[in-house]
């Protein structure tokens, strides 16, 4: 593999990092919850556009890649804890069907909602580069 595309790759991730410590945390910590929701729902993307990248994988431009993350990651590494990637799948799923209700304010998200955005964006994070040996 091409060092820019692992290197490209690492920088989306390192961004959904910087992301995730930065602004979820914040967030969250100032009960936003909103905007809790919608940067996890953007730590996620990245991450797992970060990863398809390192995967040889130009991402598709849609908002939930991991149904794309899981199905290559069982081909090239032949991850055997489906359990993990089925965690990410939902954890994708669920923060990118909220975010457009959450940036336009169409549901107000409330503590545990936010809750359960910082540990699926966090869990996603961690899953992530653990699979991939970061």
């Amino acid at each position: 593999m091409s060092k820019s595309i692992q290197e490209d790759g690492e920088k989306l991730i390192g961004q959904g990092e910087a992301i995730f410590r930065r602004d979820v945390q914040s967030a969250y910590g100032e009960q936003d919850f909103n905007l809790t929701v919608r940067r996890a729902q953007e730590v996620v993307e990245l991450v797992l556009k970060g990863g398809l990248k390192i995967l040889g994988v130009d991402y598709p431009r849609i908002h939930d890649v991991a149904p794309v993350f899981s199905e290559l990651v069982k081909q090239k590494i032949g991850a055997s804890d489906t359990g993990v990637l089925d965690r990410v799948e939902q954890s994708s799923l669920w923060l990118s069907q909220a975010r457009a209700s959450s940036f336009y304010f169409e549901r107000d998200y409330n503590v545990q909602d936010a809750r359960q955005a910082v540990q699926d964006a966090e869990f996603v994070l961690e899953a992530v580069k653990r699979l991939l040996g970061l």
